[in-house]
């Protein structure tokens, strides 16, 4: 299984200035997701 390293520190700097945790892992997790889909 290959994971999107690229993709996840996209989103990782995307969602930086967001507080909410759960909210921003949700988001990531859903865009690897999509992006390795």
């Amino acid at each position: 299984m290959k994971k999107p390293r690229t993709s996840v520190t996209k989103c990782m700097t995307l969602r930086l200035p967001y507080t909410d945790i759960d909210r921003f892992a949700d988001s990531c997790l859903i865009l690897v997701f999509l992006n390795g889909n």
